[in-house]
């Protein structure tokens, strides 16, 4: 299998697959070593008639390299592990430094299950490439020549017929591991889809229930995991038959071995303990073809994730300018002809016209799967259009650098993200500039400081990771907060009322009003409530942008 890998290796990273290689031929070197030590004690007390105290230095020297074979397989074992780790690593950074570059689950054109999915499962995967089959293959591939050469000077005919046995295994391997590479490959893409439906599911679950699609959206997962159910059988089927066929064809080349060296044993025509010593290493002989069968199927999942993360990291990038805007007041927003289109689905934002005036604010609604998040991305430049123009200011967003998009722009989705810490460090977010003066102001303002109070040590109360110690409404108050006081003049909110009761509904919606006073923002949402915050009104449908009128 044709594989790229997504990072090259680090001086480090040669080190350690160095390292594993070399600890692996020590440890075949003290097997083979081991072997002729045992056949030499066999042949000294069974054949000679010694006693066993004329060989008590060969049983040290046995034990010595017993213990050797154990430190080396140990040694192999932390060093493989530590290579997985660094590799690890480095795919982590490369990947979160893409979907930076791409702009987020907005620009990736990923969904965000998909993303969550590379990002876990599949980087962890990788540690059973990296770990465990990278450094079995090179194994595989020196180990064996180690052995034929303390095989053939000592039986020649042995040495052939293991020879002979090689190429047809892997034959065998090759033809089973496509099979399997096939089955593998179709498990992990139905994993991947469980992995991005459930992630969509889980966040829209309170709308999937509200328009009666909870039951059919269950009915979805049921079956998704029913195919990936079948899926993992057909994948234990062949790596079963892959195993069966490795012992199978072990045991006819050791039984070839055996069965030649005991007649020419029997003639007189080799030495008993040459034909022991090479009895006893022609089972070793093949551990590596048959550890790395095992590890190639352990480890195709983990190709499937190395090839979708290559791809990720090869995809191609939003070409943007390095140009940049400081908004000093609200901006006026304008599409003309805007377009997009995700290559995987096919979906399309067609013809897109739309402006939003300085300093008012415009609602979208429309059903899940429309378009909403796309359009919404388009307007805050995180994702750049296909075709037409989006432009702030008259200046064309592409124009623009993502840092400097990012700095001008403020997000309220329905997760916010709360690190461990107090709540002012959680508001300032790292920036020097922002007092704390100013962040009890802003609080004062969106009535977020009546929370606060509430709170045991207020705004220098510690905050658990995820946000332990705060409701839904409050964190989502909190993620206001941090716009407000960073006086972000363009403003867009995805489903900012979402999933909450009333009374937090109506908190939220007041803070929000609060906040989009005197700036220019675009609110996607189910909420008919939201109406009430809206200048304009508008109604998407399958990618296409309708005028519904204005607030009253």
């Amino acid at each position: 299998m044709k594989m790229e890998l997504p990072v090259r290796f680090q001086k480090n990273d040669r080190l350690y697959l160095a390292g594993v290689v070399l600890s692996g031929l020590l440890e075949a070197l003290l097997i083979i070593l081991q072997m002729y030590v045992i056949s030499g004690i066999a042949d000294a007390v069974f054949l000679k008639g010694m006693p066993v105290s004329a060989v008590q230095n060969e049983f040290f020297v046995l034990a010595l390299l017993m213990a050797g074979v154990v430190v080396s397989a140990r040694l192999g074992g932390w060093l493989a592990d530590g290579l997985a780790f660094s590799v690890k690593d480095a795919v982590a950074s490369l990947l979160l430094d893409k979907m930076d570059r791409l702009g987020g689950v907005y620009g990736s054109g990923t969904d965000s299950g998909s993303c969550m999915m590379l990002l876990t499962d599949g980087v962890e995967r990788l540690e059973e490439f990296f770990a465990r089959l990278l450094p079995q293959a090179v194994k595989t591939a020196l180990v064996p020549v180690l052995f034929f050469i303390f095989i053939f000077p000592v039986d020649w005919v042995s040495g052939l017929l293991l020879l002979i046995t090689v190429p047809i295994i892997i034959a065998f391997m090759m033809l089973i591991g496509r099979f399997s590479k096939s089955a593998s490959e179709k498990q992990w893409r139905v994993l991947n889809r469980i992995s991005g439906y459930l992630h969509d599911a889980m966040v829209y679950l309170p709308w999937l229930k509200l328009w009666g699609k909870a039951e059919e959206s269950a009915a979805q997962v049921e079956k998704l995991a029913n195919d990936f159910r079948v899926r993992t059988l057909k994948v234990m089927q062949v790596a079963f038959l892959s195993a069966f066929v490795l012992e199978f064809f072990t045991m006819i080349g050791v039984a070839l071995v055996a069965v030649t060296l005991g007649v020419r044993l029997v003639e007189g025509m080799v030495d008993f303990q040459m034909a022991l010593f090479v009895i006893l290493l022609a089972p070793e002989f093949y551990v590596p073809l048959r550890t790395l069968g095992g590890k190639y199927h352990d480890s195709i999942r983990a190709m499937s994730a190395l090839k979708d993360i290559s791809a990720f990291l090869n995809r191609a990038e939003p070409v943007r300018g390095n140009d940049a805007v400081i908004f000093q007041k609200a901006p006026a927003v304008e599409l003309n002809q805007a377009g997009y289109r995700y290559a995987d689905s096919g979906f399309t934002l067609q013809n897109i016209n739309l402006r939003l005036e300085a300093g008012t604010n415009t609602v979208i609604f429309g059903e899940s799967g429309c378009g909403k998040s796309t359009l919404l991305g388009l307007v805050s430049g995180m994702k750049l259009a296909d075709t037409g123009t989006v432009s702030w200011d008259g200046t064309d967003v592409k124009q623009l650098s993502l840092n400097n998009v990012r700095e001008q722009i403020g997000f309220i989705g329905q997760e916010i993200y709360v690190f461990s810490g107090s709540v002012y460090d959680n508001i300032i977010l790292g920036d020097g500039t922002i007092t704390k003066e100013m962040v009890e102001e802003a609080c004062v303002k969106l009535g977020f400081d009546r929370v606060v109070e509430k709170l045991e040590q207020g705004y220098d109360t510690m905050l658990g990771e995820g946000g332990r110690g705060l409701s839904g409404g409050q964190k989502r108050m909190l993620g206001i907060a941090r716009i407000f006081v960073r006086n972000k003049y363009l403003v867009v909110c995805d489903e900012p009322l979402a999933g909450l009761d009333y009374i937090s509904e109506r908190m939220v919606y007041q803070a929000l009003q609060t906040l989009l006073e005197g700036r220019t923002a675009l609110l996607v949402s189910h909420r008919e409530e939201i109406v009430h915050l809206a200048d304009q009104i508008y109604w998407m449908e399958d990618g296409c942008l309708k005028k519904s009128g204005k607030t009253i």
